[in-house]
């Protein structure tokens, strides 16, 4: 519970400071303080995940946890700052006149989280991990590979929907469905690699089936998921006033409720162990799961009905309703995963490590 406590402490201090509506010291919010955050944890799966803190691991902590964090916050800045505020002069979808570009720039990220993240976890780093190649070698594979697939991805999916000059193609999904839905494909990743120790996936005898399988079958998993969790939010979770004002942009709401989910399944592994351990295989798995999609839908109700709109001051969407979950779980996620993959819970009496 200490982690918990001391997450949500300093990311409540990071809101005061420039997020708040109310008593931000300095207000950057939502913008660009979204797309610094967000590409923040792009850099940290990049350092952390992909290239396994190499370089990083020579230092003693919590030396090791500073420096790192130093660079994820340098690069977090410098990475999107060229993207806006350099290639921006030649495309205006990532302009940053009147802050156009910033939003365009934070949803690279959405697709980046599974496309980097996906390399390192469910596939194994596989094919380079079977290669021969240094793992230096490997993980700059893996970085070329993230970058193709997050541009794939974000070319099909997002830029379509903002790019103001002649589109490339007509929008496969129009925006809210496709960040909502792609949001879903990462809480599937999510828990098959964390929850269920990448089953169904591990099933499959080779390694190179088990990759391939993790790739694509997280979007076969997130397509039910999004369908179960969009009804779920329309029919239970969110006022019927609410859903009404929503109207389309309501199909966005599956990420606000994934990113609380997401949240706990980080948590659950890195920070309670994966607990249980104990019984069976299935059993321990069922168990983890509900804890964590249970924990999720409690933390998303007290959020958009208390939390969000006393505490952190965010805009009501209806009386006793409001909030946007996404900016301040992704706080949240940033700041166990500094703590945990960076500092390796520094300070704790019991340290415990990332997976």
């Amino acid at each position: 519970m200490a982690v918990f406590f001391v997450v949500h402490a300093i990311s409540l201090g990071i809101w005061r400071l420039f997020v708040d509506a109310k008593l931000a010291v300095w207000k950057y919010s939502p913008q660009p303080f979204g797309m610094y955050l967000f590409w923040g944890i792009l850099v940290l799966v990049f350092i952390g995940f992909n290239f396994g803190m190499a370089g990083f691991s020579t230092f003693k902590q919590p030396a090791r946890g500073c420096i790192a964090t130093v660079v994820t916050v340098g690069l977090a800045f410098l990475l999107p700052g060229v993207l806006v505020y350099g290639y921006g002069a030649l495309d205006p979808t990532f302009t940053s006149v009147g802050g156009v570009g910033y939003g365009a720039a934070g949803l690279i990220v959405l697709i980046g989280f599974y496309g980097f993240g996906i390399l390192a976890t469910g596939m194994s780093g596989w094919p380079w991990s079977d290669s021969g190649l240094r793992p230096v070698a490997g993980s700059v594979a893996q970085l070329a590979c993230g970058c193709c697939l997050t541009g794939l991805g974000y070319f099909l999916l997002i830029y379509p929907n903002l790019t103001t000059a002649s589109e490339p193609h007509a929008p496969l999904l129009e925006l809210p469905v496709a960040i909502g839905w792609f949001y879903s494909v990462i809480v599937a990743w999510l828990t098959t690699f964390l929850i269920f120790d990448n089953w169904p996936w591990s099933m499959l005898k080779r390694k190179s089936h088990t990759a391939l399988a993790a790739l694509v079958g997280n979007f076969l998993l997130g397509t039910a998921l999004y369908a179960g969790h969009l009804a779920l939010l329309k029919w239970v979770l969110i006022p019927s006033n609410a859903v009404e004002k929503l109207g389309t942009t309501l199909r966005i709401w599956p990420a606000q409720l994934g990113v609380w989910i997401a949240f706990w399944l980080i948590f659950w592994v890195n920070v309670a162990g994966n607990w249980p351990n104990r019984f069976g295989i299935s059993t321990n798995r069922v168990i983890r799961a509900s804890i964590c999609w249970g924990l999720g839908l409690i933390s998303f109700e007290v959020y958009t009905r208390w939390f969000a709109v006393s505490v952190l001051h965010e805009a009501e969407i209806v009386p006793g309703f409001g909030g946007d979950p996404l900016t301040w779980v992704d706080l949240l996620n940033y700041v166990m995963l500094i703590y945990a993959v960076y500092f390796e819970f520094y300070g704790l009496s019991k340290k415990k490590s990332a997976n």
